[in-house]
């Protein structure tokens, strides 16, 4: 049997997450580390633990912001962490991923036809900025993502990459060497905030296509899916979304409708432009936490101090806790304020606010993030009943068989860049509010 099998990648600065499709069933989503190991010649890609901690390469994701304009992504003198230019070990990364995504299917979908029909990458917000370092940061990591499929499709069994695989970096030059040669062949068009999600890449040599998706609005397309809308009496369904993903590397807002209508056999959605993608993120916390331990003499690495971030509760009030609490709800206050529709946002209908990532579960964060953006829309002085009509929308859970919240924030955004309706996701510059000669039936709102 045949199966339409959609995969979703999120190479994240922390940890990386994979979500496979069947059929709009979900398979699985496997995480790892995205730490990089380096040592005796070989590059492994997925170890979260190492016996010197000097060789774990960390944050390589952050790299490419940083650096984008300092060297060349595939410069000739490689790094001395990874002994690799930037460009091979961001491709490393993610071409472990792509072809652990294949191994996982081959094991869950026995019996089937388990071609892979898309795959979805997600990225920061880096679209939404307007600088020459996050548009060289999205286009390096568009390179990296055709080179890395092409590795998937040409390169030999035996050289396949996988995570916690250690592999000769000597033989990694040759086959990216290989596989660069291979991809560009074809030139590749260049994507926009407005054409991410719409535009289609694949290889002149056939195999899968791909796409990709700005972190904020592969967070929200879960949610959108499983979003209840009631539907007033002669009024169409409307259902709003503010998604707050707090990752590792960075924070990226968005705000997002889920649309119901009696003309339409399926729900619509709409993302208008995100937030730009905010340096202050878990990373920032988690090494705040690690200097406060260590001040107090207390022997605790890396690993430790990010499980204490989401498990522990007896340093949330400390002020580094609060000041970086404080920097992120000014941060999406003032992205409330400047959120482009004058339609729906006014409309008292309740603004679901969701908190997704691995450090969207810091204690007291999705209370005061509530706060924030109250205070944003009374800014805008809007009616009291909208301002109060603000949730923290807990309830909407996707479905998925997770033992805790947790383990579903971090995965929200793989689950969405896996959505096999990422070119459905319309964006939108902006609602104007209604004019009166513009009234339509009820039916169709927009």
């Amino acid at each position: 049997m045949s199966t339409n099998t959609f995969v979703g990648i999120d190479w994240g600065t922390h940890s990386s997450k994979i979500c496979i499709t069947s059929n709009q069933e979900y398979v699985g989503a496997p995480l790892f580390s995205s730490n990089i190991v380096s040592s005796d010649g070989k590059i492994t890609f997925g170890k979260e633990n190492h016996e010197n901690q000097d060789e774990i390469v960390r944050g390589l994701k952050g790299d490419l912001i940083t650096h984008s304009l300092a060297s060349p992504f595939w410069s000739k003198e490689d790094r001395g962490d990874t002994g690799t230019s930037i460009g091979e070990a961001v491709t490393f990364s993610i071409a472990c991923l792509i072809s652990e995504a294949k191994r996982e299917m081959a094991t869950k979908l026995r019996g089937s036809s388990f071609e892979i029909s898309e795959l979805g990458f997600s990225f920061p917000n880096w679209l939404a900025e307007d600088s020459r370092k996050a548009a060289a940061a999205a286009k390096h990591f568009c390179e990296a993502t055709r080179v890395a499929m092409a590795v998937v499709s040409t390169a030999a069994v035996k050289e396949m990459p996988y995570p916690r695989k250690a592999y000769s970096i000597d033989n990694w030059k040759r086959v990216i060497a290989v596989a660069r040669a291979a991809a560009e062949e074809s030139k590749q068009p260049k994507i926009t905030l407005e054409s991410a999600n719409k535009i289609a890449f694949s290889l002149p040599s056939g195999g899968p296509q791909w796409r990709f998706i700005v972190e904020s609005g592969a967070a929200g397309i879960p949610y959108l899916r499983i979003m209840q809308i009631p539907n007033r009496p002669g009024v169409a369904g409307l259902g709003k979304l503010l998604i707050v993903d707090v990752g590792a590397g960075s924070t990226d807002v968005g705000y997002m409708l889920r649309t119901s209508s009696t003309d339409a056999a399926k729900p619509t959605f709409y993302h208008l432009r995100p937030a730009p993608a905010f340096p202050v993120a878990g990373n920032h916390l988690t090494h705040d936490l690690l200097k406060h331990y260590r001040a107090q003499n207390r022997i605790m690495g890396y690993p430790e101090a990010e499980a204490q971030k989401t498990s522990g509760t007896s340093w949330s009030a400390l002020p580094f806790v609060t000041a970086w609490i404080k920097q992120i709800c000014d941060h999406v206050e003032n992205y409330v304020i400047g959120i482009p529709d004058e339609r729906w946002l006014p409309d008292s209908r309740p603004l679901n606010v969701v908190v997704t990532g691995g450090s969207g579960l810091v204690p007291t964060l999705k209370e005061k993030l509530v706060t924030a953006v109250k205070s944003g829309l009374r800014a805008r002085k809007f009616h009291a009943r909208t301002c109060d009509a603000v949730v923290g929308a807990d309830r909407y859970e996707p479905r998925f068989d997770f033992r805790s919240e947790a383990e579903v924030a971090r995965r929200a955004v793989c689950f969405g860049a896996a959505d096999p309706d990422k070119p459905g996701f319309r964006y939108i510059d902006k609602f104007d509010p209604y004019k009166p000669s513009s009234v339509r039936a009820a039916s169709s709102w927009v």
